[in-house]
């Protein structure tokens, strides 16, 4: 037996980008041969081009310990409970999600140059665009200061997939039911039924 379920399976790096851009708080795990198991949450930036996710951490997170080796990560897109009382076409009640996983290097950016270009990629990933903060307004010294106190990394991108469980297992007309429902909430997960 196979999990998840092949129909659950998203192999569109498109879908699975946009979930990560829209979703960027990641859960990284992280097991080592002989070590704990550390779980840390994380917003990391993407970028496409290279496949690679950049972000920064505490240096006191055991992250550091796993430099050098891979970790998991997952990205928790939109997600929606569903009740036989609102779906006539379900017999139990269930829950849809769509969530990416991805197994990347992790390694450590030391160069003061390359921490400066990662903040700026993830400003300009995070940052509201009618007013974003801009880096340039930090005087060098904090920003050196800055800079020292942080673990930079960056996330080589090894494999990537997508667990989409979206009620494909019920008839089309069911998954018709979901979407509306779910488009009356206001739920992005509305669009996934398409």
């Amino acid at each position: 037996m196979s999990y998840p379920p092949k129909d659950y399976t998203e192999s569109n790096t498109i879908k699975l980008f946009e979930i990560i851009e829209h979703y960027p708080l990641a859960t990284l795990i992280c097991n080592a041969s002989g070590s704990e198991l550390h779980s840390c949450h994380i917003p990391l930036s993407l970028c496409r081009e290279s496949l690679t996710l950049f972000g920064h951490a505490n240096p006191a997170n055991p992250l550091r310990e796993f430099i050098g080796k891979q970790i998991h990560c997952i990205f928790h897109g939109p997600d929606a409970y569903l009740s036989p009382a609102q779906v006539k076409g379900i017999k139990l009640p269930t829950w849809d999600y769509a969530t990416v996983h991805i197994e990347a290097t992790l390694q450590a950016v030391t160069a003061f140059e390359k921490q400066v270009q990662i903040l700026q990629h993830m400003l300009l990933a995070f940052e509201d665009n009618a007013q974003p903060w801009q880096l340039s307004t930090v005087p060098e010294k904090q920003l050196i200061a800055m800079c020292t106190s942080l673990l930079f990394f960056e996330l080589n991108i090894t494999q990537i997939t997508g667990q989409f469980k979206l009620s494909q297992n019920k008839p089309a007309d069911t998954r018709v039911e979901i979407a509306n429902l779910l488009q009356n909430r206001g739920s992005t997960m509305s669009t996934y039924y398409q």
